[in-house]
């Protein structure tokens, strides 16, 4: 998969800088806002899940958000 960066550069998938980018931003957070590693692998696996062969950052963000609030 490829991901269109925001200045529309498009680069390989990388599974472990959405993992560091969703970890970075939980610690942001406290307590029970906080996503669990599970959490975490659930909501990178549903981003490889969607078979796109190409997705927007900005994409990956909201899919991210959005799995994030589903959880709380």
């Amino acid at each position: 998969m490829k991901v269109i960066k925001r200045d529309g550069r498009a680069v390989e998938y990388e599974r472990k800088k959405i993992e560091l980018a969703i970890e970075k931003a939980n610690n942001e957070v406290r307590g029970r806002e906080k996503a669990t590693k599970e959490e975490i692998k659930n909501i990178v696996s549903y981003i490889e899940d969607l078979g796109k062969k190409r997705i927007l950052v900005e994409d990956i963000q909201d899919i991210i958000e959005e799995q994030l609030m589903r959880n709380r």
